[in-house]
C-alpha cells in the first residue's frame, strides 16, 4: 500500500498561507511503526510512505526509525519514500540517508516571495537559509522537484520568483495558488496573475527554443492532457493513498485530519472497507458548476481533498482555482502553439512520446 505518516502538526516556519493549525502534537513512535506495519500488510511487492508534517524533519529519528522496520522487517518488499518539507533541517546526513534509501524529497521554495509568506514564528524571512539548504539538497537530488504558492499580495512576484528558481538549475516547479476563503484575491489580482503566467511561458519557451529541459508543471500536464489523452488529475479519495495521522487515525486525505466523520480506520483497527467506499462514492459527484464545461477533462474539479480544503464541500470548486485552472490551460495551449511552429519535432519528443 502508499499511504502518507503524518509526523506532526507542528512547524519551524509560520507560512502566510499555510492551512495547517501548528499544534503541538507529534506521532509516537509505537503509532508510526504500527502505520508501516499497515502500510506493509498488503500482497502487493511494492510500497511507498511519505512523511509530511507540519515539518516532517522535526523528527528525523522517527523517520530512520520508520525505514529501518520496513528494511529490517519487509525486506522482500520494494518501498521507495518521499517527503515535502520547507528544508531548513536537511544536512549531510540526512541527505546522505536519502540517497540510500530511494527517498525523494520535494522541497517547498516560493521564490523571492518567500520574502513576504515563508516567515519564522518571529516574523524573519527565511530566504538567505533556504537557497542554502536548496543548493545542498541538489547536490544530492540534482531532479529536486519545487512546490511554489503565490499569494495575492505578492502575486507581482510570481514570474520573477519561478525564472529565479530555474536559474539557480532547478528542472522542475509547480506552482499552486493560495485560494484560501481569506486569501483575498480580486480582479485585479488575478489579472495580474494571468499576465504573470504569461511571462513564465514566455521562459519556458525560451529554453524550449535553446534546447533546455525545463518544466513547469502546470503547462506541461494541461499540453499532456491533449497530446496523451492524460486527466490532469485522478483523485480516487481514498484509495490512491491513505492518510494517517499523528494519533493513528486515518483518513483518505490529508485535509480531512481531525474530522471523525472522514475517518477510514486506524492503525490498530486497520481500514473501514465500509467507511472508505462511501466517502469514496461521495467525492465521485462531480461539482455542479463545473458539469458540461469544456475544459472540464483538463481541470483539477475532481480534486475532492482541495475543494474540502478550500471551500469546506467535496462539490465545489471556488473560484480562485477555477479561474487559475483556466488560464494555465489558455496559457498552455498558446505555449504549446509557439513550440510547434518553433521545432514540432522536438515538441513530439516532449510531449508525445
Amino acid at each position: 500500500m502508499i499511504g502518507t505518516l503524518i509526523l506532526t502538526k507542528q512547524c519551524n516556519l509560520r507560512c502566510r498561507y499555510c492551512f495547517e493549525t501548528h499544534a503541538n502534537v507529534f506521532m509516537t513512535e509505537e503509532t508510526a511503526l504500527a502505520g508501516v506495519d499497515l502500510l506493509a500488510s498488503d500482497d502487493q511487492p511494492q510500497g511507498g510512505i511519505s512523511f509530511f508534517g507540519g515539518e516532517p524533519l522535526l523528527r528525523k529519528e522517527l523517520i530512520y526509525r520508520c525505514v529501518d522496520r520496513v528494511k529490517t522487517m519487509y525486506p522482500h518488499k520494494v518501498f521507495s519514500y518521499n517527503m515535502t518539507t520547507n528544508g531548513l533541517l536537511l544536512d549531510e546526513e540526512f541527505l546522505t540517508f536519502a540517497r540510500d534509501n530511494h527517498f525523494t524529497i520535494a522541497l517547498s521554495h516560493d521564490g523571492l516571495m518567500s520574502r513576504v509568506n515563508r516567515l519564522y514564528p518571529d516574523g524573519q524571512d527565511c530566504l538567505a537559509l533556504l537557497d542554502e539548504k536548496l543548493a545542498l539538497l541538489m547536490y544530492y537530488q540534482p531532479n529536486t522537484f519545487i512546490m511554489a504558492t503565490v499569494s495575492a499580495d505578492c502575486v507581482k512576484q510570481a514570474a520573477e520568483s519561478v525564472i529565479s528558481l530555474y536559474e539557480k538549475s532547478i528542472c522542475q516547479v509547480n506552482l499552486t495558488v493560495d485560494a484560501r476563503p481569506e486569501a483575498g484575491w480580486n480582479d485585479d489580482s488575478m489579472d495580474e496573475l494571468r499576465r504573470q503566467l504569461r511571462l513564465i511561458a514566455d521562459y519556458v519557451f525560451a529554453a524550449f527554443r535553446e534546447g533546455k529541459q525545463i518544466s513547469f508543471h502546470g503547462f506541461d500536464e494541461k499540453i499532456r492532457s491533449i497530446t496523451q489523452q492524460k486527466s490532469c488529475h485522478v483523485c480516487n479519495l481514498g484509495y490512491r493513498k491513505l492518510y494517517i495521522d499523528w494519533d493513528g487515525w486515518i483518513y483518505p486525505c490529508i485535509q480531512f485530519g481531525g474530522l471523525a466523520e472522514y475517518r477510514i480506520g486506524s492503525v490498530t483497527e486497520g481500514i473501514d472497507e465500509g467507511a472508505r467506499e462511501a466517502i469514496h462514492r461521495e467525492s465521485l459527484v462531480k461539482p455542479a458548476f463545473c458539469r458540461g464545461c469544456a475544459l472540464e477533462a483538463r481541470c483539477v474539479n475532481d480534486c475532492a481533498c482541495l475543494n474540502y480544503q478550500q471551500c469546506g464541500n467535496m462539490g465545489e470548486v471556488s473560484p480562485e482555482q477555477c479561474a487559475f485552472q483556466r488560464m494555465l490551460i489558455e496559457t498552455a495551449d498558446e505555449l504549446a502553439r509557439r513550440m510547434i511552429e518553433q521545432d514540432e519535432e522536438q515538441f513530439i519528443k516532449r510531449y508525445l512520446q
